[in-house]
């Protein structure tokens, strides 16, 4: 039988239905199949969420987190936009932000930004990247949601040479635990390769519309497709 429960994350809702107010948090919901994880969402934080769950069986601990297993839907609303995740089983975690976890996704909030460089923007932003990577690591999914990693990437691939090789190991951790594309490595490596005078391992850079110089071509798209990236004919510009 399937039960139906109505939360406001991150408290359960009231009979009448209420909202409450909550301490900023990060909010996950992740589908599972035989019991890994196949597929995750990040909440944006800051926001209301509510959210209803139709499941079999549901589970809920006094540290955030709801598991729900048997014919699982969930129902997100956020504002007028509505997402819905089906699936067997589904884990809901809520974690409370502290105060300099909090003010990182902040700040990974306004960077990045599109437009007109400015040098001194730029210099702030990787000095606050930085800060941010040295108390929390790499700023992948789990920790700021695509977007804001997106944001953190972007501010990386403007660095100098020498910056960017500083915080690669850094990323390159986090892809090793799937908390990033394999893309925004694959990029990066590359990058410091071609600046170095290196061959690049995965076509990512070009030049007069071709790609510099790359290493081994004939098993280019192999790595490519172990980075997630699609194939490639194009020969590089030797």
């Amino acid at each position: 039988m399937i039960s139906i429960y109505k939360l406001a994350l991150p408290l359960l809702l009231a009979c009448q239905g209420l909202a409450i107010a909550a301490e900023p948090s990060r909010i996950s919901v992740q589908t599972l199949a035989a019991g890994k994880e196949v597929a995750r969402i990040m909440l944006p934080i800051g926001q209301q969420h509510t959210m209803q769950v139709e499941a079999n069986q549901v589970e809920q601990d006094n540290r955030g987190t709801t598991h729900a297993r048997g014919n699982v839907r969930v129902t997100i609303r956020t504002g007028a936009a509505t997402t819905s995740i089906v699936g067997e089983e589904i884990i809901i975690k809520r974690k409370v932000l502290d105060t300099r976890e909090l003010a990182a996704i902040r700040a990974l909030e306004g960077m990045g930004a599109p437009g007109k460089r400015d040098a001194a923007r730029d210099r702030k932003e990787l000095a606050r990247l930085k800060t941010i990577v040295a108390s929390h690591g790499w700023p992948g999914t789990r920790f700021a949601g695509p977007e804001l990693s997106q944001n953190a990437f972007t501010v990386l691939m403007r660095m100098p040479e020498k910056e960017l090789e500083a915080l690669l190991p850094a990323l390159r951790e986090a892809q090793a635990e799937n908390d990033v594309p394999g893309a925004q490595l694959a990029q990066a490596e590359d990058r410091l390769r071609v600046a170095k005078g290196l061959p690049q391992r995965y076509g990512t850079q070009l030049a007069s519309g071709k790609p510099v110089v790359i290493e081994d071509e004939n098993e280019l798209n192999i790595r490519r497709k172990m980075m997630g990236l699609p194939p490639m004919s194009v020969t590089s510009g030797q």
